[in-house]
């Protein structure tokens, strides 16, 4: 079994190293010559389409296999990839987009699943958030020195298309790892309308599951919005030039894997309600603080965001995994969470573009905090039996 988490390791450091994040809207904007509304319409169709393949996707994990969907997730990803590279309009953009996330929706959910059904095969369950934290270290420590070797290597003259080819390239790396995982066997494979059914049923059924769930809504919008929509505009609005974009992020991922190899520590500390009120916390006082930010120095306020992105998927995964109960429809239990994730998302990316070109930069990322904020308000409104 050492085996299967060497394997979900390198799937997670090749197929999560995505090289071009550091230059996504500059890329798009600057270069390719979208406007801010256009980016945000593409996030949106990024992220509903994730949505409405989310829950399919990891059916068919449950049904076929998480082996084969993690193949074909990669695969696609790297294709989405190739397409972003060639793109100079927008419906060219809108195809790579549409790649980019069936690829996702592929992958999310089904490579937990696999790694904890793995692990439940020896009854060494307890051994799973560790095993999740090596992986969110190893892929954030590998992303951090892609970045560098971006700025260095693959910006020119402030086009950053070759991060694009080069993350491609990895992710039919982590097709050919995939290749080699062993399917945890499974005593009865459901049909696909079973298992979708009883999985929503559960996510309705289980307590704490749909209150969980409001709570990683909000987490989710803070955290993505941050680096999506924000990240580029602010660092130039700080006069970082787009070549040191890369390296910022590579700093931010630094924080975010150092955060991943002390949160099980956190963990056992402090408790999963503790952990669970500082994540937003630290988010939402990341966002005051660069309101008012002008200077380069203030690019490491992003460094708070990497820290919550290392810890909180932990968490995440090993509360929504421990909830599911039932192995048949475990991956699709994770992508109904992160399908409602990603839909609120992709309204609140889609509103932080319009705000970008239509009010100035401080008052859209006020604006979109305190939309990230309200999902919270739904938390002591549901059922209780989440984490103690």
């Amino acid at each position: 079994m050492a085996g299967a988490v060497r394997l979900f390791l390198g799937f997670r450091a090749t197929t999560r190293s995505l090289l071009f994040a550091p230059y996504i809207f500059t890329f798009m904007t600057a270069v390719r010559g979208l406007t801010p509304l256009q980016y945000g319409q593409l996030q949106l169709i990024y992220y509903w389409t994730v949505t409405l393949l989310e829950v399919p996707s990891g059916a068919v994990a449950d049904r076929l296999g998480r082996r084969g969907a993690l193949v074909v997730g990669a695969v696609v990803n790297g294709l989405g990839c190739f397409l972003f590279a060639v793109s100079h309009d927008f419906w060219t953009f809108v195809g790579g987009e549409l790649l980019f996330a069936a690829g996702t929706a592929m992958i999310s959910g089904a490579d937990s699943a696999w790694l904890y059904d793995s692990l439940a095969e020896e009854r060494r369950e307890s051994e799973y958030v560790r095993a999740e934290q090596g992986g969110q270290f190893v892929w954030l420590a590998a992303s951090a020195v892609g970045m560098v070797l971006s700025d260095l290597l693959l910006v020119r003259r402030g086009d950053p298309v070759l991060a694009y080819w080069v993350t491609g390239a990895l992710s039919l790396a982590g097709a050919l790892i995939a290749c080699r995982m062993r399917e945890p066997p499974v005593a009865r494979r459901a049909t696909l309308r079973e298992i979708t059914v009883r999985a929503a049923g559960d996510v309705v059924r289980i307590p704490g599951v749909l209150r969980f769930i409001a709570y990683s809504v909000g987490v989710f919008i803070l955290l993505r919005t941050s680096i999506v929509s924000f990240f580029n505009p602010a660092l130039d609005g700080m006069g970082v030039p787009v070549r040191n974009y890369g390296t910022v992020l590579a700093a931010v991922n630094v924080a975010g894997a150092i955060a991943a190899l002390y949160t099980g520590r956190l963990l056992r500390r402090h408790g999963e309600r503790a952990v669970l009120f500082a994540l937003p916390v630290a988010m939402v006082s990341m966002y005051a603080l660069l309101l008012p930010a002008r200077t380069p120095l203030s690019s490491t306020l992003f460094c708070v965001q990497g820290a919550v992105f290392g810890a909180y998927p932990i968490v995440a995964r090993s509360i929504l995994n421990r909830l599911a109960a039932s192995p048949e429809r475990r991956a699709t239990v994770l992508s109904i969470e992160s399908m409602l994730c990603r839909v609120a998302c992709g309204l609140v990316v889609l509103l932080a573009g319009w705000l970008l070109g239509s009010t100035d930069l401080p008052t859209a990322m006020a604006v979109t905090a305190a939309v990230g904020c309200l999902p919270f308000l739904l938390v002591p409104l549901l059922r209780k039996g989440a984490p103690a």
